[in-house]
This record gives structure tokens, sequence and C-alpha cells, in this order.
């Protein structure tokens, strides 16, 4: 009787087991984006994070307008109409101007919006001409305080340069079969604005900022030791967006 239990639990056990591990291969792994700065890297013109006043309209707020990038150094893109993206801290809904520059100071583009709370992106629209492979460009992001006084405004500045894609990572990305996969390929090449232009894109589309915030991660992971003040800063904003993502609890 003894071994014919001990048999029945061993086969029990092992049907247990047997379930568990078909279980798990159904479950897609998941494949957290690790920002890689690039090999040589441009150094900013700015040393610190450059964003006016308080870096809100609102008094009673912590958080800043960020330009979400790297700032150790200069980010970089090889998209020729790259995608920018920052962080508003106002609730109020505001008037928002979006600024491109050369680096010489020139205006390429600007366009005004209204500003939502969170993260907020704008893509350089196809019908201009593609910014230069080699070029740095400045890039500014101004919340409008009061029209009539100018100087309340909050503006946070940013650079970006455009490089070549190298060959390798042409042929990765063709064939790479998930947006997770070029989120990937794109972070750990150290293309920081194409990486979160994809997790962006990933993000609207599922109604999840999963990818977003594990860009942030990484970033303020790769930001820790240059700039702490600068990865303290990304981490509030993820710790924000994450409890943004949250369900709201039903009263």
């Amino acid at each position: 009787m003894m071994t014919h239990g001990l048999k029945r639990r061993t086969i029990y056990s092992a049907g247990i087991a047997s379930l568990i591990l078909s279980v798990s291969l159904w479950i897609p792994p998941v494949a957290l984006a690790k920002y890689t700065p690039p090999k040589k890297p441009s150094a900013p013109k700015d040393t610190v994070p450059n964003t006016t006043r308080n870096g809100t309209c609102e008094a009673n707020s912590s958080a800043r307008l960020t330009a979400l990038v790297p700032f150790s150094h200069v980010g970089e893109t090889i998209s020729g109409h790259p995608t920018f993206t920052w962080f508003v801290p106002d609730r109020t809904s505001r008037p928002l101007q979006f600024r491109l520059f050369s680096r010489s100071g020139q205006m390429l583009y600007k366009t005004e919006m209204q500003s939502q709370p969170g993260i907020m992106s704008v893509a350089l629209p196809s019908n201009l001409p593609q910014l230069s492979i080699g070029q740095s460009y400045q890039w500014q992001v101004v919340l409008v305080c009061d029209r009539n006084v100018p100087s309340r405004n909050v503006v946070a500045t940013a650079e970006i340069q455009v490089v070549e894609a190298a060959a390798p990572l042409q042929a990765q990305l063709a064939a790479a079969q998930t947006p997770q996969q070029r989120i990937d390929l794109y972070a750990r090449a150290g293309l920081w604005y194409d990486a979160i232009a994809e997790a962006r894109k990933v993000s609207e589309t599922a109604q999840n900022q999963t990818p977003v915030l594990e860009l942030l991660d990484a970033l303020a992971g790769s930001e820790a030791e240059p700039l702490k003040d600068w990865s303290d800063r990304l981490k509030q904003i993820r710790a924000i967006e994450q409890q943004r993502q949250l369900p709201q609890a039903k009263p």
C-alpha cells in the first residue's frame, strides 16, 4: 500500500511539474531595454541640466519640465526626421512651443501645441529637409505660463546629433520581428532618440507605458555616475509615470 501511495504521489508530482513547465513555455520572455551610451559621444554645450526658473508654472509641483535625453553626452539618432520627447509636470494644459535650431543658433522649425501632463513627443515633419548626418542641433520646449509676461515662461533645452547607421545595425533592424527588438537594438547601439521614439509608438498603440519606463530606468542608470542629479530627476519622472499608469482605485 505504501508503495502504491508513493507511486501515485510521484506520478502526481511529475504531472504538476510538467504542467508548470508547459505553462511557463507559453509565457513570452520580457526583454528589458538596456541603453548603452555611444562609444565616442559628443560633449554637450551645457554641462548641467538646462531648465529655467523652477521648471514649472505651478507653485506646488516638485517635478520640472524636462527633456528626456542623456545629459552627460549628446544623444544620437540615425533619423533625418527624428522624434523629440519631454516631460511636462503641470496638470493644467498650457500653450507649449517646440523649437529646433542649428548648432549656430538658426531656427529651423517651430510649432505650438497645448501641453498635457506627463510625457509628450513631436516628430520633425517629413516635408521639411532631413537633418544632416554628422551635425548637432539644439532643441527647446517652452511652457508658456503667461503670454503677457514672457520672462515667466519655462524652457528646457537639449541637443541631438545625427549619425550614420552602421551596416550591421541596418541588417539587424531589417530582421527584427517585434518593436521590442527594435527598441533594444537602438538602445544598445547608443541611439537614444530612436529607441525612445520606438518605445513611444509601442506605448501609444498598447496604451501601456512600460517600454518607455524601462528606457528611463536604463538611462537613469547610465547617468547615475556622471550626473547623479540628472539621474535622480529621471527616476522621479519614471515614478510619476508609473503611478499614472496604475489603475485608479474605485471610490
